[in-house]
């Protein structure tokens, strides 16, 4: 018998107009094989259908608890009130427009207890022709590599360079009491997009056990649900998204910077460097799979009036990373004009911006990986060596060898 008294499971969906699919979520849920569970839906205040759906839910099964915001307040908001809520020993979220697969609970809920944190995988659904592009790549992000960590090395291994995991907080099973109080200790304020990450920030540095689980696609993701995937970036859309995911990574700032006494660990500055690499990360995709090489310039300094000057220039540095060793591989010749070109500008002039011995850990790092694969073509072409290594004609081009070949070695040369 299921016990309404305290669940061993809460299930929350914060829900904002959310009429055509919720439905169909709550059914994977309330359908499950496991059924000691509640299932919170919040609806944000919705101007659909999402509470009259919610309410028919509520009729025909109790283990469905409505909460019922009168003012929207996104993401951050909808997901708080609705972990409050909760009662279960352990808690998972499952976002409005997605589904669990059949035998997913009783499946997740065999490792409850085995940590604070069990992260399971994803089964991805595109939803158009773009999503079905994107696809292959998202499972794969989605998809946790089987490993457990302990204490702070959760938060230290998050959002690193080489190892991290995803910072989406569904397909995640959390302890109750961990979720409750990483909620509860997040701000009170509207936050949309960056949501997932900061929650992360603070779930990490709050549990003191983390297992990730191999083969375990339980969540379904419908990707392109609900969003325009691969629709046109605009200048003002791109500004949009990175003022959410700058308020974002400020959140994570404050918070390691209010709770250092109460959580005390000595690398808050590089976890919190390492957020905002990563989250910048995302905006400056957007920027250049989005826009049109003709409005770059402006949004390169829009992004610098907006983000610290090494963040831009550094994603700017592994554009031109990306685009030298391209042309190396291929033993494609370096143009002027070409996307190359165009980026190397970008990341030059940007790169005055960053004061001299100044800069992150990544932007030292794409700066000096760029810059030997610009080295390495102007070796092979030393026709376009000018322009490529920003230096006067008739300068000797620098050999492969010595300090290039330690390079390599230290760092390596990824293709992204």
């Amino acid at each position: 018998m299921t016990s309404q008294a305290s669940p061993a499971l809460s299930v929350v969906v914060p829900a904002y107009n959310a009429g055509r699919y919720l439905e169909e979520c709550a059914a994977s849920v309330l359908g499950q094989d496991f059924t000691d569970l509640e299932l919170i839906c919040v609806d944000d205040a919705s101007t659909d259908e999402t509470r009259d759906v919610i309410g028919r839910l509520a009729a025909l099964d109790a283990r469905v608890r409505p909460v019922l915001l009168d003012e929207n307040l996104g993401t951050l908001g909808a997901r708080q009130a609705g972990v409050a809520a909760s009662r279960g020993q352990y808690v998972t979220l499952v976002d409005q427009d997605d589904e669990l697969a059949a035998g997913a609970l009783a499946k997740v809920m065999a490792h409850a207890g085995e940590a604070d944190i069990v992260h399971f995988g994803v089964l991805v659904v595109p939803e158009g022709d773009a999503a079905r592009q994107a696809a292959a790549g998202m499972q794969g992000f989605l998809t946790p590599e089987p490993r457990r960590l302990e204490g702070a090395e959760i938060l230290r291994t998050h959002f690193s360079e080489q190892g991290s995991f995803d910072w989406h907080v569904h397909h995640k099973l959390y302890a109750g009491d961990l979720a409750r109080r990483a909620w509860g200790m997040s701000a009170k304020t509207r936050l949309l997009l960056s949501d997932d990450i900061y929650l992360c920030m603070i779930l990490d540095a709050l549990a003191s056990s983390y297992v990730a689980l191999g083969d375990a696609p339980w969540y379904v993701y419908h990707l392109g649900r609900g969003e325009t995937l691969g629709a046109r970036e605009t200048l003002d859309v791109l500004r949009r998204t990175s003022e959410r995911e700058l308020k974002g990574w400020r959140l994570m700032r404050d918070f390691a910077r209010e709770h250092a006494a109460d959580l005390p660990r000595d690398d808050w500055p590089d976890r919190v460097a390492d957020a905002r690499d990563r989250i910048y990360e995302n905006v400056s995709n957007e920027m250049v799979d989005g826009l049109p090489a003709s409005e770059l310039p402006q949004a390169v300094d829009m992004l610098l009036s907006q983000w610290p000057a090494d963040a831009v220039t550094g994603e700017l540095w592994r554009y031109v990373r990306d685009r030298a060793y391209e042309r190396y591989d291929r033993r494609i010749e370096p143009a002027r004009g070409d996307p190359l070109d165009g980026v190397l500008a970008l990341a030059r002039r940007a790169d005055a911006r960053v004061a001299s011995g100044e800069g992150s850990r990544r932007y030292r790092q794409m700066r000096d990986v760029a810059q030997a694969h610009l080295r390495e073509l102007a070796e092979r072409h030393p026709d376009q060596a000018e322009w490529l290594l920003d230096a006067p004609s008739g300068v000797d081009v620098p050999s492969g060898g010595g300090a290039l070949g330690v390079l390599r070695r230290l760092i390596g040369r990824p293709p992204r």
